[in-house]
């Protein structure tokens, strides 16, 4: 974690497009602090949820794809990088802007499973 708060410039906006569907975050979280929480918090959904990230670049920046454990794509995330440091990060779970990437996930209707179950089921 240490690394990543080293990359985000002190004052980073991480923006969120859902298109009104949930999960969403209605206004931009501004902060390093504030976007380090978010990180934290969404990496314990990854796990849960079994989704994985590809690497990619996006609109000639650096980012990623997440797909869910099937391999259908939930979400693009990309990073606005000046001078170095994370200026902005920008996460796009809209169905209608990634239709064209391919087959979508439904994640929002899969259940959630307890981390402390071990069953993974």
């Amino acid at each position: 974690m240490s690394g990543l708060v080293d990359l985000l410039a002190a004052d980073v906006v991480v923006y969120g497009d859902s298109g009104g569907t949930r999960p969403s975050w209605p206004r931009p979280i501004v902060g390093r602090d504030n976007v380090v929480r978010l990180v934290a918090g969404i990496s314990g959904q990854v796990r849960e949820l079994g989704v994985t990230l590809r690497r990619a670049e996006i609109n000639g920046q650096p980012g990623a794809l997440f797909y869910d454990s099937s391999g259908l794509l939930v979400s693009v995330l990309c990073l606005d990088i000046v001078d170095g440091v994370v200026q902005a990060v920008r996460s796009v779970i809209n169905p209608d802007k990634l239709q064209h990437l391919g087959p979508l996930s439904d994640f929002r209707s899969q259940p959630r499973h307890p981390r402390a179950s071990g069953t993974g089921e």
